[in-house]
């Protein structure tokens, strides 16, 4: 079946839609780099970083690349299809433990994303990836078992987008106490 959406033309029903979603698709391998990388997050890495969690298939997919224990490069990464991929297990805290320095890099490149993002509030980046950004960082501690630090940051995500459903998650999951099964 295909549809034709005014802003993009024909689309197929799992192909982006929205000049975001399209932009956060071709900046995902950049993104996955960005949150894995040795030293410090750089702009442009914190712009790609930013642009690929404007969509929630993209920051399904950075998920599943830093659950994955096997996923060293992000060539070939693409955005999760709810139609035919499977959720990755480690959005709700199950299979195999994630590598913890990965994710706690990760989810701290997430907010630095933020801070970039909140000392140059004209760079252009939107505040849906921002907030999907630290969305992802919410659920990077989250996963390492650090409840409030999760807390706060889907907080944060919450109140730049109130409806992360990323965010929601992991806040709703801190609040009523459901913690990864890798922690216990």
């Amino acid at each position: 079946m295909r549809t034709t959406d005014t802003t993009t033309g024909p689309t197929t029903p799992t192909s982006p839609r929205h000049s975001h979603e399209i932009a956060a698709a071709v900046t995902l391998p950049s993104a996955a780099r960005a949150l894995v990388a040795p030293g410090p997050l750089t702009t442009a890495g914190g712009i790609a970083l930013t642009t690929a969690c404007g969509a929630l298939s993209t920051r399904v997919a950075l998920l599943g690349f830093l659950a994955d224990p096997d996923a060293d490069d992000p060539i070939g990464i693409s955005g999760h299809d709810p139609f035919t991929d499977p959720m990755p297990s480690a959005l709700l805290g199950s299979g195999p433990e994630p590598d913890r320095d990965r994710v706690r890099r990760a989810g701290d490149r997430c907010v630095d994303a933020w801070r970039q993002w909140s000392g140059e509030r004209d760079s252009g980046q939107s505040v849906v990836g921002v907030g999907g950004a630290l969305g992802l960082g919410a659920w990077c501690a989250w996963a390492l078992g650090a409840e409030l630090r999760a807390e706060t940051r889907a907080r944060y995500a919450l109140d730049l987008r109130a409806d992360d459903p990323l965010a929601q998650l992991v806040l709703r999951g801190c609040t009523l106490g459901i913690r990864a099964a890798w922690r216990g």
